[in-house]
């Protein structure tokens, strides 16, 4: 079964952690990167130019036959996706491009094999991420979430849910935290204000 993601920067994630298991080779993304060339006036060092949206979108259309194998999902700044797509267009934003933003989580119920998600770095998003497509989730047990995330109730229906990081997140309805925390799910977050 292969997957695209509705998401952009959800997508580039998840080919980024195929690409860190050797289940999608680097010349062939390379290939693909290459193929919106040449530089135009506004492309090329130090920032990002046409080329990269164009380069992204193409990366995006590429199906993931093996998605569902994927354990470990992050989006820090230095993934190998965001340095291979910068390196061969000659970019530097040090993975830091906002073109790079997870701003939906649809479709993550797909990688069924996924024990660990880290919304930190590119995981961020400008807006109030939804998390309903988190609910049910038969194996994710480690989740760090960062900005203002909503319908933080899906939290309480992930069976396997055993740590959460809401340092870098605000939650709609902070409640849920005690009631996970009461079933033995151990919450990281943020000191109380003068503590």
């Amino acid at each position: 079964m292969t997957i695209v993601f509705a998401d952009r920067g959800l997508h580039l994630g998840v080919l980024g952690a195929l690409l860190d298991a050797g289940a999608v080779g680097a010349a062939e993304l390379t290939a693909i990167v290459e193929s919106t060339g040449p530089d135009g006036p506004d492309d090329g060092y130090p920032g990002p130019g046409p080329r990269l949206a164009a380069s992204l979108d193409l990366l995006h259309a590429l199906p993931l036959p093996a998605a569902g194998t994927v354990e470990r999902l992050g989006f820090d700044g230095g993934n190998e996706i965001y340095m291979l797509v910068e390196q061969t267009l000659d970019v530097d934003t040090g993975g830091e491009s906002d073109d790079y933003n997870v701003t939906s989580l649809e479709g993550i119920d797909r990688l069924t094999s996924l024990r660990s998600l880290d919304l930190d770095g590119h995981g961020y998003h400008p807006e109030p991420l939804d998390l309903t497509p988190l609910a049910g989730h038969p194996v994710l047990a480690e989740l760090l979430l960062t900005g203002a995330c909503t319908a933080a109730g899906a939290l309480e229906q992930l069976p396997a849910l055993r740590e959460l990081d809401v340092r870098l997140a605000r939650l709609d309805d902070p409640g849920v935290l005690t009631r996970l925390e009461a079933r033995g799910v151990t919450i990281k977050q943020r000191p109380p204000v003068g503590g």
